[in-house]
């Protein structure tokens, strides 16, 4: 609070979102064993957090709520632009052969509101972007996806068509579908092609450009590491590195 006008400064654009302090020296966090009913039935660990779009304020969320995200962009070549982000249900809409299926940070998340795929999610989400689409004619982001992936073909052939029918819709994210897969296959020709606006990461795929890995804290690596969590930017808006190069991003292990 200032001692001038007596209200609380303005929340920095982009900047400082660290309303719960970082964790310090934390390694790992919460990895489902053998036999244990959300790693077999593939849900999230908090099915209670799981909604259906009908009982959902908003799909698309600010990202100034998420602090590793962040409210708006000021680097790169989507400097200015809003950034919104999207979350499914873990597990439940990703490959079983994601290679955090067991340790996803999800598991970490019991208040995060987990959307249920589908038409009327997908009807839901269309309206939001057409909102977004008049209200940043500029231009605006779309973080896919905090927690899950695309969950059918038609899914991520979705995302294209709306690159199509929202000019200012930008998007970034990764998945955890082969590039050799169907989905997988889609997101990567889409990614090539549509690079400035379409920015997705294929996790785990051993990729030197394009890719996403996870790494241990004391693991060297020839890829790039996340500057937000070295240190080195406070978050998603302040860095721009995922949709600003094509080198392959490593993140540490949560």
């Amino acid at each position: 609070m200032t001692a001038a006008t007596g209200r609380h400064p303005p929340r920095a654009y982009g900047g400082a979102q660290h309303r719960i302090a970082k964790p310090v020296g934390r390694r790992g966090g919460v990895v489902l064993m053998p036999g244990h009913a959300a790693r077999e039935q593939g849900r999230t660990l908090f099915p209670s957090t799981v909604v259906h779009a009908s009982l959902s304020p908003r799909v698309l969320i600010d990202g100034v709520n998420q602090r590793k995200i962040g409210r708006k962009v000021t680097k790169g070549r989507w400097t200015g632009m809003r950034i919104f982000t999207l979350t499914l249900e873990e597990r439940a809409t990703c490959p079983r052969a994601c290679q955090q299926w067991d340790s996803c940070y999800g598991n970490n998340m019991p208040y995060a509101r987990r959307h249920i795929g589908g038409a009327e999610f997908e009807a839901k989400l269309d309206a939001e972007l057409m909102a977004l689409n008049r209200r940043h004619p500029r231009g605006f982001v779309v973080r896919l996806h905090i927690l899950g992936d695309f969950y059918s073909l038609a899914y991520a052939r979705y995302w294209q068509a709306a690159l199509d029918r929202f000019p200012a819709l930008r998007v970034f994210g990764y998945t955890s579908h082969a590039p050799e897969s169907e989905i997988g296959a889609e997101l990567l020709r889409a990614t090539l092609d549509r690079w400035d606006r379409f920015a997705i990461r294929f996790s785990g795929a051993g990729l030197h450009a394009l890719g996403a890995e996870t790494i241990e804290r004391d693991e060297t690596t020839p890829h790039i590491i996340c500057p937000a969590q070295t240190g080195k930017t406070d978050c998603c808006a302040t860095c721009a590195l995922c949709w600003g190069t094509d080198r392959t991003i490593a993140f540490l292990r949560h």
